[in-house]
């Protein structure tokens, strides 16, 4: 038996970013391991990166799960992988998902004398607009369990009205023996939101680790033919969009930049937002874009090597944390490559302390116009000649009129799918009505008179048969 556990509720093949990371550390770290984690058939495969991680995993324990994050969820990871494991001096949890830390917590408290290494991608209690990440625990039983425990141990108690995550970090912070933040932003925002003052503990044993950065063979193991026209300068963007991540900023700036410009840029797209891309996109900048779908990571790592720059882009956070807690995770995976990186940041990020090839800041549409005028002008190798008289109130009347639009022709598109459902939902009706008039028939023939009578003719002729 290997002497390290990995407990990772979503693990290789399953396609998620804490699954990925888990791989890559365990890959980083060339160590034999052995890994439990939930089976979660109905989520997304990527058997590539499973093949290459499975060198270092000796013993793989999978408990029966859908995903979920609910409480019964957790519970049953947490009881059933308990079933499966035996000793090991250490272990390594890993949140999002919590149900990782709920097991390694559980392990840890029958197990005292392994080392627990437990890591925090993200804050787990708020997220944009102090929304909360997770429900109440609601569980009693568990929460007296652990009450008895904090309190000969002189913790502040927890309450069945507290969030699981809330919890999660809690627990997790006071009985790990190794807390693993990838940010010191990260860290200083979670001490600041946990309401529990636990501060000093958390200071004694965190280490700070950034998401790793695999070595450069993995990038060239699964060749892509993904066709890339070196006639052009090729942006690529891998990842999602959402209201804090918009792209705006890369849109802004291309929709600026010298019409006689724009025609040597082929933006690439890998994202699972194709139809939102789709709509946000300017129509100039829609013409050079090629969007796909998302693909496997071990192309994705290759595919960086064959880009011009790499963009990334931070959340903006501003309005809902005091310090943006979040690194891009991708922004490791770019490092890789050797290719230029264009980090669009919000001030004072992780991110901007980043030495990276090009930088600019969100909302910042001289600071993102510039930096795009400058690669240009170092992949062209000529001084690119800047607008000097945009007018950035007019720019964004027609960037809004063109959303407006857009966001017009979906509703009008949305509204033609309800008719539809309406069409549908009435001939339906339509059919069900004639279905009842039927049966009423058959009953009022059955129930007749004349069906009675007609009854001992048809005795008299089975007779005859």
């Amino acid at each position: 038996m290997t002497n390290e556990l990995i407990i990772s509720y979503a693990f290789s093949p399953i396609n998620t970013t804490t699954s990925n990371v888990v791989a890559k550390r365990i890959l980083t770290e060339k160590k034999n391991v052995d890994v439990i984690c939930a089976s979660l058939d109905e989520q997304e495969k990527d058997f590539t990166l499973e093949k290459l991680v499975s060198e270092f995993v000796e013993n793989k324990y999978v408990v029966e799960s859908h995903f979920s994050t609910d409480w019964d969820n957790i519970k049953n990871f947490v009881e059933n992988g308990l079933k499966q494991l035996g000793d090991y001096e250490k272990i390594y949890s890993r949140a999002n998902f919590v149900h990782s830390h709920f097991l390694a917590l559980e392990y840890k408290l029958t197990h005292p004398d392994t080392y627990w290494r437990a890591e925090f991608s993200d804050p787990l209690i708020y997220t944009f607009n102090n929304r909360h990440l997770s429900g109440k625990i609601g569980d009693e039983t568990y929460v007296e369990r652990f009450n008895k425990l904090l309190k000969d141990e002189n913790h502040e108690l927890i309450s069945v009205d507290d969030d699981i995550n809330c919890i999660c970090e809690y627990l997790t912070f006071l009985y790990a023996d190794e807390i693993i933040f990838t940010n010191n932003s990260q860290k200083e925002e979670m001490i600041h939101r946990l309401p529990f003052e636990i501060s000093d503990i958390i200071n004694k044993k965190f280490i700070i680790s950034p998401h790793p950065t695999l070595d450069e063979k993995y990038y060239h193991i699964n060749e892509s033919d993904y066709e890339i026209d070196k006639n052009y300068i090729n942006f690529a963007y891998f990842g999602i969009i959402f209201s804090n991540r918009s792209f705006e900023d890369f849109i802004e700036a291309f929709d600026n930049i010298d019409d006689g410009l724009k025609d040597k840029i082929r933006l690439h797209l890998f994202t699972p937002n194709i139809t939102l891309f789709e709509q946000i996109l300017s129509g100039k900048l829609y013409k050079n874009t090629i969007i796909n779908n998302n693909i496997e990571y071990l192309e994705f790592l290759n595919l960086t090597t064959k880009f011009d720059v790499l963009i990334v882009e931070d959340s903006f956070t501003k309005d809902s944390f005091k310090v943006n807690p979040y690194l891009p995770s991708k922004i490791s995976d770019y490092k890789g490559s050797s290719n230029k990186i264009w980090a669009i940041c919000e001030k004072g990020s992780e991110m901007s302390k980043l030495n990276v090839d090009y930088k600019s800041y969100i909302n910042d549409f001289k600071s993102n116009l510039d930096t795009l005028n400058l690669i240009l002008s170092d992949y062209l190798n000529e001084n690119v000649e800047k607008e000097d008289n945009i007018n950035e109130s007019e720019y964004y009347r027609q960037r809004i009129n063109h959303l407006t639009q857009k966001i017009n022709e979906l509703i009008d598109v949305a509204q033609a799918e309800f008719k539809k459902d309406e069409v549908y939902e009435a001939q339906i009706n339509e059919l069900n009505e004639k279905i009842q008039n039927l049966e009423n028939k058959n009953d009022e023939i059955l129930n007749s008179n004349s069906w009675k009578l007609t009854n001992n003719f048809r005795k008299i002729g089975k007779k005859f048969k």
